[in-house]
């Protein structure tokens, strides 16, 4: 009797402690230990890059390092349901991109080649090698131009919604007209039309800074069958104010939607794109979505063709913000396929 009531309550207690998260947060947080987030349950860290601490969580351990590089508007916790996939077997890495997350919000302008130099800091810092990255938009391009820069550090690289160039469309992987629902598909043209509104001076000032419209417009409305209000507030919470919604703006403003301006983002995406089709025994994985936003049925299949050592998922139906809509499935396949090229 005795020791049924023992194992009552000690089923009691771990089933009460697995629903309290935000407790052990606490608890955590009194002991000295800063969560990213309660549902985000990893320390952060914090690592000092040009006057400037940049926030990151680190599984530790001793197996390969993995460093995740998040995008446009999101931070490290984009990577809250993949990382367990990984954290048994690898080191893994999800940093805050300077101004993003965590991170602090030093007053620069943010262009991607600061956001550049930032990343170099980071990784020097913390004098990482044998990396596998796994990267998602503008977090695509800045590793993929860390990657370009310094390809003896880098093991392999796996990314998802990222900015790769490829050639023209050839047939038949022309843009599909309509959705299965007959409605209009919208796609690229229109996030140009806003792209424009963005770099327009004080229209775009306007929309990010006091309108906070790529998070409350764009980004968050995706999620409402997939995320609570709570998930949904963690995107918030890092651009609560406006003064910190700088690098908000001026990442659409570093999009070069006419192919030539600004020329710095031309001359990055030309280096790496370059280092990407020439590279040899680096093994690459590819996860896309079926009616992907970045990475179309064409981009797919081009990087089949002059990509080496690429593996290739279709990871289903989704949102550019893949990871919020297939985490499990993200989680497993980077862990299958750095099983089987031994990362």
């Amino acid at each position: 009797m005795l020791r049924n009531l023992t194992g009552a309550f000690v089923i009691l207690f771990a089933l009460t402690a697995a629903a309290l998260p935000a407790h052990a947060a606490k608890a955590d947080t009194a002991r000295g230990v800063e969560l990213a987030r309660h549902d985000f349950p990893y320390e952060s860290h914090y690592v000092e890059v040009k006057g400037a601490r940049m926030h990151y969580v680190d599984t530790g351990g001793s197996g390969s390092t993995i460093v995740m590089i998040h995008g446009q508007p999101t931070w490290s916790y984009l990577w809250r349901n993949i990382i367990p996939h990984l954290e048994d077997n690898h080191r893994v890495i999800a940093i805050d991109l300077i101004g993003f997350g965590k991170s602090d919000k030093p007053d620069i302008e943010y262009r991607a080649t600061e956001h550049a130099e930032y990343v170099q800091g980071f990784m020097d810092a913390l004098e990482l090698d044998d990396i596998t990255l796994v990267i998602h938009d503008w977090g695509s391009m800045l590793g993929f131009n860390f990657a370009a820069d310094n390809p003896d550090r880098i093991k392999a690289i796996a990314f998802m919604e990222a900015g790769v160039r490829t050639a023209p469309v050839e047939a038949p992987y022309g843009p599909v007209k309509a959705t299965i629902s007959g409605k209009k598909s919208e796609g690229l043209d229109s996030f140009f039309d806003i792209l424009t509104r963005i770099k327009t001076p004080d229209v775009g000032e306007k929309m990010i800074l006091e309108d906070n419209f790529f998070l409350e417009q764009l980004v968050l409305p995706s999620f409402d069958d997939v995320l609570t209000e709570d998930e949904k507030n963690a995107y918030r919470e890092p651009f609560a104010d406006g003064k910190n919604r700088r690098p908000m703006l001026q990442f659409p403003r570093d999009v070069p939607i006419d192919g030539e301006n600004p020329a710095y983002t031309v001359n990055m995406m030309n280096r790496y794109n370059q280092y990407l089709r020439e590279t040899k025994d680096l093994p690459k994985l590819l996860l896309h979505i079926s009616n992907g936003f970045l990475i179309d049925r064409w981009d797919v299949e081009w990087m089949r063709r002059n990509f080496k050592d690429l593996t290739i998922h279709n990871m289903g139906p989704g949102g550019h913000f893949m990871q919020e809509f297939n985490p499990d499935g993200i989680g497993q396949a980077i862990d299958i396929w750095m099983d089987e090229n031994d990362l």
